[in-house]
């Protein structure tokens, strides 16, 4: 079998599941899909390494079936970081002009300023946003490049994760044999694949609900200018269900999938569930009957509870996010019903359930399970393009990656 033409491998590490998709991407940023597959995730909780062993061997199924598909061996892929131990940090500086046109120079000079003199202990830099640049402090510009002025400041939206744990995943890809070329977070991925066009320009407030974690990101303006996490997720309301009913999880899972709501509604009937038809060998109460009411009224409060820490995180974000006028629901835990309605009612605001765009060779009913991969994807191949700045993200020539491999060459 002949090996297929391959050049970008991402991987979404989630804490249920891990997604790859394998493409390649040619010099116009046309993307042609190789191979996508699904795999449960073992030893990976919110993006941290919990069990290495275990996430080696999660990882190593997830490359080998891309191997298998394109018969050609993995060496580098980019990973997704979910949230866990990032953090939004904003940054302004300004360097004086020769009043001769701005210059793409001029920006990097700028930006590669506040990026060295960022430092905060125990993290390193992932991402970095220019929000917006000032000319002579009074004029507010997108894209400075051509102007003239005598000063050129910058607004920077800067995120950073915990050096450990971006040293812990790259050693758990060294042990697998492969090298960790890229790190991107994974609501920033999920709002590119899940965002309209508008959305990410006019504002729109992107939440992922994971199987343990709730990411969320504020996009304006084509950027990201706000990102935050919280450690609750469709899991818990599964581990809920299962306490309060004394069933085992895979039967909370199927009850929460079936029959599940995050809205009890008058106008549906009050269905009777059998356990023993969900759970033969139940031991403890095998003869339960509940309804969906009461199936609701565990879930209830834990998805608005979820949704409420959402937005208190967003009433206290260190940017106006009252310009985000639209909510967009992502992640497994979006499929849950009624949820679209309760958000809208905690947020105040219209809601909508996302699909992500794009990359039709793609062709599943779990297409929702592949939105942060095929943001990864998305985002490469927008990189690529010739005319882009690629001012927003950090490669393999950035500082944590270069201590990083060194510290792995010392210690493997």
């Amino acid at each position: 079998m002949k090996a297929k033409l391959l050049n970008f491998v991402a991987l979404d590490l989630g804490s249920s599941k891990i997604a790859a998709i394998a493409a390649h991407i040619d010099k116009k940023s046309e993307i042609k899909i190789l191979s996508h597959n699904l795999h449960h995730a073992v030893g990976i909780k919110s993006g941290v390494i919990t069990d290495l062993q275990a996430a080696e061997s999660s990882i190593i199924n997830a490359i080998y079936a891309i191997e298998k598909d394109c018969n050609k061996n993995i060496k580098r892929i980019s990973i997704s970081l979910s949230g866990a131990g990032t953090k939004s940090h904003y940054t302004n500086h300004k360097i004086k002009l020769s009043g001769s046109q701005i210059t793409i120079q001029d920006i990097k000079k700028l930006l590669q300023k506040m990026l060295v003199e960022f430092k905060v202990k125990d993290q390193e830099i992932i991402h970095y946003f220019p929000v917006e640049f000032l000319i002579d402090d009074h004029h507010i510009v997108e894209n400075p490049i051509g102007m003239f002025g005598k000063e050129l400041s910058c607004r920077l939206h800067i995120i950073t994760a915990s050096s450990n744990v971006l040293i812990n995943l790259t050693n758990c890809l060294a042990k697998c044999h492969i090298e960790v070329s890229n790190i991107i977070l994974s609501i920033y991925a999920t709002g590119i694949a899940c965002l309209s066009n508008d959305e990410k320009n006019l504002g729109a407030i992107i939440i992922d609900i994971g199987a343990k974690t709730t990411a969320v990101g504020i996009f304006l303006a084509n950027k990201l200018i706000y990102s935050n996490y919280i450690t609750i997720g469709s899991w818990h309301i599964t581990n809920d269900i299962a306490k309060v009913f004394s069933v085992n999880i895979n039967t909370a899972e199927k009850l929460k999938i079936l029959y599940g709501s995050a809205l009890l509604s008058p106008f549906e009937p009050d269905i009777p569930l059998r356990i023993e038809e969900f759970e033969p060998d139940n031991q403890y109460n095998p003869n339960m009957v509940i309804s969906v009411s009461q199936l609701t009224a565990v879930i209830n409060p834990r998805i608005e509870e979820i949704l409420s820490m959402v937005k208190q995180q967003c009433d206290q974000a260190a940017v106006d996010y009252l310009i985000a006028r639209r909510i967009v629901l992502a992640g497994g835990g979006a499929a849950l019903k009624s949820i679209r309605e309760l958000a809208s009612t905690v947020f105040e605001r219209p809601v909508r359930i996302s699909k992500p765009n794009g990359l039709a060779e793609i062709e599943t009913s779990n297409l929702e399970m592949y939105a942060t991969a095929i943001g990864m994807v998305t985002d490469h191949a927008h990189r690529q393009q010739k005319n882009s700045l690629n001012l927003h993200n950090i490669n393999e020539n950035s500082s944590w990656f270069k201590k990083t491999l060194i510290w792995l060459k010392a210690n493997l």
